[in-house]
């Protein structure tokens, strides 16, 4: 059974979502379709596409522009920072044991067959020690919520994740249009994401790298479903 985030049984808005009812309900649907049409010319001239290969229709999509946004409260988001830090840390401690000493697999916890044929796993990587320990830095966590106090994390994507970009975009030109929701509901910023990840990345450096380290990203190229997010990340960072 599918769990409504904004309305209560009674059709009432939950509690995160009464600030931003009232100001939906004052609005006139036709201004919201225009708006929502506006964004998406903005996403198509600034090229703000995305591409599923292996789909019959492979051709570049336009993100959407959800005009109702997902809104968790402080408390709720503290809880579930919490779990994600937990996942990330129990995914790093996984890497680190499958590449050291694999007690993992010595306890019958995880059939050593299952780990050694998986294309992902990289036999050079045994008895490498990455710098500060940590094999991945970047998760993508897929979350859905269940129910008032349920969520379910329906996969760490935790090799090239992609998406947060889109997320920014679409934070900024929320922004843009509806100035006036801003200043009644309270939202947490979420433009730091960049500087954060290019701080993230100079901490990789190695101990003899002097100044300011350089970053790179690097891309397969423009055909790539992921290559916008390449491109503003590089460009947000100050990256090569």
């Amino acid at each position: 059974m599918a769990f409504d985030e904004m309305l209560l049984a009674d059709g009432s808005p939950r509690e995160p979502y009464k600030k931003y009812f009232q100001w939906f309900e004052e609005q006139i649907p036709a201004h919201l379709q225009a708006k929502a049409r506006d964004a998406e010319n903005i996403f198509r001239k600034t090229g703000i596409t995305f591409a599923v290969y292996g789909h019959e229709d492979a051709a570049e999509k336009i993100i959407p522009f959800d005009l109702i946004p997902r809104i968790i409260s402080g408390s709720e988001w503290r809880r579930l920072a919490q779990g994600i830090e937990q996942r990330v840390l129990a995914i790093n401690a996984f890497l680190e044991d499958i590449y050291h000493k694999q007690e993992i697999i010595r306890a019958g916890r995880v059939p050593r067959e299952l780990i050694e044929r998986n294309s992902a796993f990289l036999p050079q990587m045994i008895g490498m020690k990455p710098p500060g320990g940590v094999y991945t830095h970047i998760i993508g966590t897929d979350i859905v919520r269940t129910g008032e106090d349920q969520f379910y994390v329906l996969e760490d994507n935790a090799r090239t994740p992609s998406g947060v970009s889109y997320m920014l975009e679409d934070r900024e030109t929320m922004m843009q249009m509806f100035p006036e929701l801003f200043q009644k509901v309270r939202v947490r910023p979420v433009e730091d994401y960049p500087t954060k990840l290019r701080q993230c990345l100079d901490a990789l450096a190695p101990p003899g790298c002097k100044g300011k380290p350089r970053v790179a990203v690097l891309t397969p190229g423009i055909f790539n479903s992921a290559f916008y997010e390449h491109a503003f990340l590089a460009d947000q960072m100050g990256a090569e």
